[in-house]
């Protein structure tokens, strides 16, 4: 739907709730670099990562220095 700051704020609230929820740190990442926000989409990756969430570790790769 492209409400990225919708998903982000979905997102968020997930990670409150569950704050070990490394699918939701990933995906929250996705939706800050649709905005362009590559710093933030970079932290969330990170802690994806940090959580065991694989995918996170390519993304990282592809857009995080």
């Amino acid at each position: 739907l492209k409400d990225y700051y919708g998903a982000i704020n979905d997102y968020s609230k997930a990670i409150e709730l569950d704050p070990d929820d490394a699918s939701a740190y990933y995906s929250r990442g996705i939706a800050k670099y649709d905005l362009n926000d590559i710093g933030g989409a970079c932290k969330d990756a990170r802690k994806a990562v940090s959580l065991g969430t694989v995918d996170s570790q390519n993304f990282i790769g592809q857009i995080c220095n």
